[in-house]
Order: C-alpha cells, then sequence, then structure tokens
C-alpha cells in the first residue's frame, strides 16, 4: 500500500517564499522610490540691502541617502557673488560654487564638495545679492518671493530683515508666524512643519515711507495690522466683494490682452504685466481655476496660453 506524504510542509515552504518575495519585492520597490538625499531643514534669510537689491541666504541640512559630491539651488532672481561654505560631520570648509542660465531666466547654483556617503551629515550655507525680489507698485516698495519643494522638506523657515527706515503696508502674504524688533529693525518669520513635494510658497510683504521718529510704536501695532490685513486679505482673494471683484477683473483683463498675442512663458507675462512675480502667479493660478488660462510646465518654468473654448 502506498504511503500518502503529508502535504502541509510543503504549503508552509511556498508560503513562506511567497513573503520572502513580497517583501524583497516591496524593499526593492521603497529603494528605487527613495530621494537622493534627505532634507532635514531648509532655512531662508532675506536682508534688504537698498531700495533695489536683497542679500539672500540659503542653509540647508540634508542626510544623503546615496554618495553625493553637489548639491543644486534654483533661482528665478539674479545671482550675484555667491559664497558658499560646507559643513560635513561638524567639520567646515569652503564650497566651489558656479552658477549657469538653464531655462528661460532660472538661474543653477551648484555646489561642489568632497563626496559624503549614507550616515554622513551634510550643512550648506550659501549667500548672493539679488535684484527682482523688490518692485515699486502704485508707489510702494514691495518684497515678492516664490519657492517651490520637489521633495519633503522637514522644517521650512523663513526670515524677512527690514532695515530702519521703512513701514510694512500691506499686503503681507502669508501672515507671518512671528515679527519682532532686532535692534533698528523688523524682522518676520515664517515656519513650516513637513513641508509636502510640490508645495510652493508666496512670500509677499509691502513697506514704504521715513518712519524713524515712529518706529518704536510700530513694533506695537504690527501684531494688530497684520491681524487685520489677514482677514483683509482674505476677504479681497477669496470672498469676492464687489470691489476686490473688479480689479481682479482688470487684472485679467490685461493677461488675456497680453495672450492673445499668443502663449508666452510666464517670466515674460511679469515684465509685460510691471507686477511682482508672486502677484502674478497667484493671479495666473486663479484664472487656471477658473478656466481662462492654460499653464503648461517647461522644465522649471510655465509656458502659458488662452484656453481654448
Amino acid at each position: 500500500m502506498p504511503i500518502i506524504k503529508n502535504k502541509k510542509p510543503t504549503r508552509r515552504k511556498s508560503a513562506l517564499i511567497l513573503i520572502l518575495f513580497i517583501f524583497l519585492f516591496s524593499k526593492f520597490v521603497t529603494s528605487q522610490s527613495e530621494y537622493e538625499y534627505t532634507i532635514n531643514s531648509y532655512l531662508l534669510y532675506f536682508d534688504i540691502v537698498d531700495e533695489l537689491k536683497v542679500k539672500e541666504t540659503i542653509e540647508v541640512i540634508i542626510s544623503p541617502n546615496a554618495p553625493l559630491s553637489r548639491y543644486t539651488f534654483y533661482s528665478e532672481y539674479s545671482i550675484e557673488n555667491p559664497e558658499a561654505i560646507i559643513e560635513i560631520n561638524g567639520k567646515t570648509q569652503i564650497a566651489n560654487v558656479s552658477v549657469s542660465k538653464i531655462v528661460g531666466e532660472i538661474n543653477a547654483i551648484y555646489i561642489e564638495f568632497p563626496e559624503v556617503s549614507p550616515g554622513d551629515q551634510l550643512k550648506i550655507r550659501i549667500s548672493f545679492y539679488s535684484e527682482g525680489m523688490l518692485q515699486t507698485i502704485n508707489g510702494k516698495k514691495q518684497f515678492s518671493y516664490y519657492v517651490k519643494f520637489n521633495q519633503p522638506v522637514g522644517y521650512f523657515y523663513a526670515r524677512l530683515y527690514i532695515p530702519k527706515g521703512y513701514a510694512i503696508l500691506s499686503p503681507i502674504v502669508p501672515s507671518p508666524d512671528k515679527v519682532e524688533s532686532s535692534g533698528n529693525a523688523l524682522v518676520l518669520e515664517w515656519k513650516k512643519q513637513e513641508v509636502r513635494p510640490g508645495e510652493e510658497f508666496y512670500f509677499i510683504t509691502g513697506f514704504s515711507g521715513e518712519v524713524s521718529n515712529e518706529f518704536p510704536l510700530l513694533y506695537f501695532v504690527v501684531p494688530v495690522l497684520i491681524a487685520f490685513v489677514g482677514g483683509f486679505l482674505a476677504g479681497i482673494l477669496y470672498k469676492g466683494k464687489e470691489k476686490s471683484t473688479v480689479d481682479l477683473r482688470s487684472d485679467e483683463e490685461k493677461v488675456i490682452g497680453i495672450l492673445r498675442e499668443g502663449p508666452m512663458y510666464q517670466s515674460e507675462l511679469v515684465k509685460r504685466l510691471g507686477f511682482s512675480k508672486a502677484k502674478v502667479s497667484l493671479l495666473l493660478k486663479d484664472m487656471e481655476k477658473k478656466g481662462l488660462i492654460e499653464r503648461i510646465k517647461e522644465g522649471r518654468t510655465y509656458l502659458v496660453k488662452l484656453k481654448e473654448m
């Protein structure tokens, strides 16, 4: 009589092989989707130097997930006198910096350093002077800046230093997390934890006028002013009051009139409209939601055209 073999061990072995395969496959997929490095923090510092120029400092702390010897920043603004230092596992040294224009007005800033590997801690700090962040709109000075992240960031911080002699005016977008005096100047701070891939930030701050005699009083009223401006601006942008709607239509008509000439890069629209880059970006996003225009991504910029009806 033939012996009937127990089939259970075979089934158990097959199940173990299947589980092992799924585990290895999931690890492979995860490793394929990992970023080259992890951005632990991304800090921006803006110091207004004069009526045209801003000193920008970027400080990034990253943990490499693979061998890394170069880091690239991108900027829509002019780059003058860039200087960079790096800190690898606590040791500081000067880094090599080069700048090249890639698409439209987009500048790539390359920072080269000795190769780092997973487990190392890398801190990069670069400073340079830029023009284009400060514009005069309706007789008032306005600071504007735009940044978009293509991968997660653990902690994001931005600081704007406004020297003595200027009063903060609307608009202020977004509302600062903190406003304080530092010597004879004002410091505005914005903070964000856990930035998602694709998340973008528009910073707009108006300022104007000589206020040297009233500057201490300004420190006191700024928080109240910001609260008021935040509510006022929210009403303008989202509640659609009659006056703001008329103003917005006027801006939209300007955009539509220009685009009737043909598709145009967003940077060219900024020049034609005479608005800040941040204002144009907000305006175009709103028009795109309304179905008035299309924005086609080309590299790190957009080609804008009228929506075909």
